[in-house]
């Protein structure tokens, strides 16, 4: 017998102790109802469970963000409604006005009406907002997408008489005319056409960007990058369909030549139609510009023949059709390519020259952008009331003017909605203008269709801005109605629209709620405790921890049995 180590009291307590941190632990957890209390209880399942966590979180804020959306759109949709009311109304008094039982006194008290209810059209979009945020102004503080641009037809040169240059290029223009030893002269029926070639720089080709020229019809392409032989055989060709052309001198005259000379003989006599006067269209050369005015004018029958030197200069009728006098060029705002169209001649050819526009807020803004990074040679851009306007820069008054106007630039309000827990899920919503302008239901004072004076506010003030619809005769009137027309289309195309968010929105809300649910079903099953089976660990914990302090005290009293052997 021992009694310095008592081996089984050590064992007693040992078990003792196991069974009351076991309790204790069990005491803990149900408790708190977690299975997890601390990273030592299930290092694994704790790590799933925050990750489960933070998504069930995120699952339960995308559905409020989602209940958030459905009341903004709802706010907008709430004053469209009106907006739609006003339209009713407005369609209706335009009905009215356009019967000729009402004398202009009665129309005029209409107008009023209309002015009115234009103006309000225009408060509502001005001061539509959820949380501070315009909705119904088309800007709404956001960045331009891009810009849509319609662009006039280049149409015919007419009235040459005015047209001085054509620049090819933006180089300046020499003004040098055209050596009388290098003029060639076609006479017909006793008046002249001049062809001037005048001299330039030899040492290097002729370079220019090309031009087609078109005569009743015949279609005359001079390139650029041309030798002397090839400019001389280009002017022959260039002049030779230009006479086939015409009905009445074909077959009249033939142009020949080899190398640098060009040779035009009358075969017979004929008779020149044209208009006095004549369009000259300069060829540049590798340093400078040439350009010089052809005439029609009294000259003797014959044949002259002339050197071609580097640059070349085709005169043509004062009523011939150039077709493309201007090179267009493409405007490229971000990942968009601008072109400017004739619309009878197809596109122009270009390099496109690049615009970088970021972080534009305003239709104002996006035209300075343009206006002011846009390098186009033979063309000037201005922003004429936030229009972007493209001239060429030609002379004289025949039709040689682009404009593009904004007419399509889109400034519609965005905003986008997290409807997700992670990254990259969300949706995006576009509100567009709803005011009067664009709607189409005001313009320019004087326009037609539209009161000579401004008669309609934007509704935050009494400033007049704009011109109501004129409803003050029969076909004005009259006229209102399909304008108010189109614009209950767009009102109710937005609504629907709108309607198709909101919509959208609920089942993205069921989705989410359905989500949210299921994970945290997964995440209590790792996180919580089990309550019946903690209890049941629990109480047979209690019972081995009460049997373990019974059996210390027997094992502390055993060693007293050594005392038995000392009596």
């Amino acid at each position: 017998m021992r009694i310095n180590h008592n081996i089984a009291a050590l064992n007693t307590y040992r078990q003792m102790s196991g069974a009351t941190n076991a309790q204790s632990k069990s005491m803990e957890k149900l408790s708190s109802g977690l299975r997890i209390n601390r990273a030592g209880d299930d290092a694994a399942g704790l790590a799933i469970s925050e990750k489960m966590r933070g998504q069930i979180r995120g699952l339960d804020q995308a559905a409020k963000n989602s209940q958030d959306g459905i009341s903004m759109i709802q706010t907008a949709e709430g004053a469209l409604n009106e907006t739609h009311s006003i339209l009713q109304r407005m369609r209706e008094l335009a009905t009215q006005a356009s019967n000729d039982t009402n004398v202009d006194v009665d129309r005029n008290e209409i107008q009023k009406e209309m002015n009115q209810l234009t103006s309000e059209i225009n408060r509502i979009g001005n001061t539509t907002e959820f949380n501070t945020q315009a909705l119904l102004k088309g800007d709404g503080g956001k960045t331009l997408d891009g810009i849509g641009v319609a662009v006039a037809s280049l149409g015919n040169l007419t009235g040459g008489e005015d047209i001085k240059t054509v620049e090819a290029t933006s180089t300046t223009v020499v003004g040098t005319a055209a050596d009388a030893t290098s003029t060639l002269k076609v006479t017909l029926n006793g008046q002249a056409i001049d062809i001037s070639f005048a001299a330039a720089d030899t040492s290097s080709k002729p370079s220019h960007e090309g031009y087609n020229v078109t005569q009743n019809s015949a279609s005359v392409n001079i390139d650029g990058s041309q030798t002397v032989d090839e400019t001389a055989a280009g002017a022959r060709d260039a002049l030779q369909k230009v006479i086939d052309s015409n009905d009445v001198l074909k077959g009249n005259y033939v142009v020949s030549g080899t190398g640098a000379n060009v040779t035009v003989s009358a075969v017979k006599g004929g008779k020149f139609e044209g208009s006095a006067g004549d369009i000259a269209l300069a060829v540049a050369s590798g340093t400078a510009n040439i350009s010089t005015l052809g005439t029609i004018g009294p000259a003797n029958k014959g044949t002259t023949t002339a050197a071609v030197q580097a640059t070349k200069t085709l005169t043509m009728p004062a009523d011939a059709d150039v077709a493309k006098g201007l090179e267009g060029k493409g405007i490229t705002i971000g990942d968009v390519t601008l072109e400017f169209y004739d619309a009878n001649k197809g596109a122009y050819k270009g390099d496109a020259q690049g615009i970088n526009i970021n972080g534009v807020t305003t239709k104002e803004g996006l035209t300075n952008a343009i206006v002011a990074q846009a390098k186009i040679d033979g063309v000037t851009l201005s922003n004429a009331t936030n229009d972007l306007k493209v001239t060429a820069n030609q002379g004289g008054k025949a039709g040689n003017n682009i404009t593009t106007a904004d007419g399509g630039v889109q400034e519609n309000f965005k905003s986008n909605f997290q409807v997700g827990a992670n990254q990259g899920q969300s949706m995006t919503i576009e509100i567009k203008d709803m005011r009067a302008k664009a709607l189409g239901l005001t313009g320019k004072s004087g326009d037609d269709g539209f009161t000579s004076g401004n008669s309609v506010t934007n509704g935050t003030n009494n400033t007049v801005v704009e011109a109501a619809l004129d409803v003050s005769s029969h076909e004005t009137a009259s006229a209102s109605i399909t304008k108010i027309n189109d614009a209950i289309e767009k009102v109710s195309a937005q609504r629907s629209e709108l309607g198709s968010y909101q919509n959208r929105l609920e089942h993205t809300i069921k989705n989410l709620s359905t989500s949210s649910e299921n994970l945290t079903a997964a995440e209590s099953r790792v996180r919580d405790v089990d309550m019946a089976k903690e209890i049941m660990e629990s109480t047979k914990n209690g019972i081995l921890a009460q049997a373990a302090q019974a059996m210390m005290a027997q094992a502390n009293s055993m060693p007293q049995g050594v005392l038995q052997l000392l009596r």
